[in-house]
């Protein structure tokens, strides 16, 4: 990386990083390989017990660009996100996970984008390449364009997208600690609320997928990925209710199936009923047929991922 160049806006990079000393290097390679010339880079570490915290501080001592934070004890996915933002310093800021690599431009073309329009966009997003399929992991949107927070508000977007954003969007908010899933999608939509958003229609980010994926990974517990739907469904309901009711009766539909394979029938008749109210659908005919049947016979269900990163 070059030397700074303090005219340009201050890019954080928030790297997260837990037990990957595999993988570690390689992610921390391809920010130090960027071509945009004034950035900071922060590794917060969540506890590591192999050499991941061991190698950051390595890199720390050789690139002064590098500070290195690890949290006393492990706060999963969110907390230490929440730990990076605390030390960023950036006009703007990129969260990248330890199993992720950026393609060297591409900071250096998001922020093209942020000053080519006089940094009106307080958001800017490109796509990713798959690793298992080389094939873009965010759908949705196939065309560089400014992307409307209805678009976002009523799911239009899916998969994995890497994101850029102005610092000042986040004020003292941070990611939800306490949902084991898609803390991120909920902040997000806080955040396309207060500003525009353009994408770049190219990946620059390869997006990994293993076996140790914290998405493929982790275990299916349904009354735990019901909470973020709850959050979902309350979060702009009046909003989505008025611009998407059908999206919005079919997010409490996967609702009442959460909570049937996690054994609540009640709350899963009352997500049924609250989604026909909302939009009268099949979806919620069907739902409320699976609610007779015992839990086995409901498959574990495809949870779309939310726009996150």
């Amino acid at each position: 990386m070059e030397n700074a160049d303090t005219t340009l806006p201050k890019v954080s990079v928030i790297l997260t990083t837990f037990n990957r000393e595999y993988f570690f290097t390689e992610a921390i390679e391809s920010i130090l390989e960027q071509d945009y010339p004034n950035l900071e880079i922060i590794i917060s570490d969540d506890g590591s017990s192999d050499n991941t915290f061991a190698f950051a501080c390595e890199y720390a001592k050789d690139h002064p660009c590098i500070k290195v934070v690890q949290n006393t004890h492990s706060k999963g996915s969110a907390g230490n996100r929440n730990n990076g933002l605390d030390y960023a310093s950036g006009d703007l800021v990129l969260l990248l996970d330890d199993d992720d690599l950026l393609f060297k431009e591409a900071i250096s073309q998001m922020v093209e984008i942020y000053l080519q329009f006089n940094k009106h966009y307080g958001i800017i997003m490109a796509n990713c390449t798959r690793s298992d399929d080389g094939f873009l992991s965010g759908k949705g949107i196939n065309e560089t364009r400014e992307i409307s927070f209805q678009e976002v508000l009523c799911g239009k977007l899916q998969g994995e997208f890497i994101t850029l954003f102005e610092r000042r969007l986040l004020g003292t908010r941070r990611f939800n600690e306490n949902l084991k899933r898609g803390n991120m999608g909920l902040l997000w939509l806080r955040m396309h609320k207060q500003s525009p958003c353009f994408y770049l229609h190219r990946p620059l980010k390869f997006y990994r997928i293993h076996a140790e994926s914290l998405t493929q990974n982790m275990k299916y517990q349904p009354l735990e990925m019901v909470k973020n739907y709850e959050q979902d469904i309350l979060l702009f309901y009046k909003e989505r209710k008025e611009s998407c009711p059908k999206h919005l009766a079919n997010l409490c539909v996967t609702a009442a199936l959460l909570y049937k394979q996690g054994g609540d029938n009640k709350h899963a008749l009352k997500k049924i009923f609250q989604s026909f109210l909302i939009y009268p659908n099949f979806k919620a005919l069907g739902a409320l047929f699976y609610l007779f049947l015992p839990k086995s016979f409901i498959p574990k269900l495809n949870v779309r991922q939310r726009v996150e990163k």
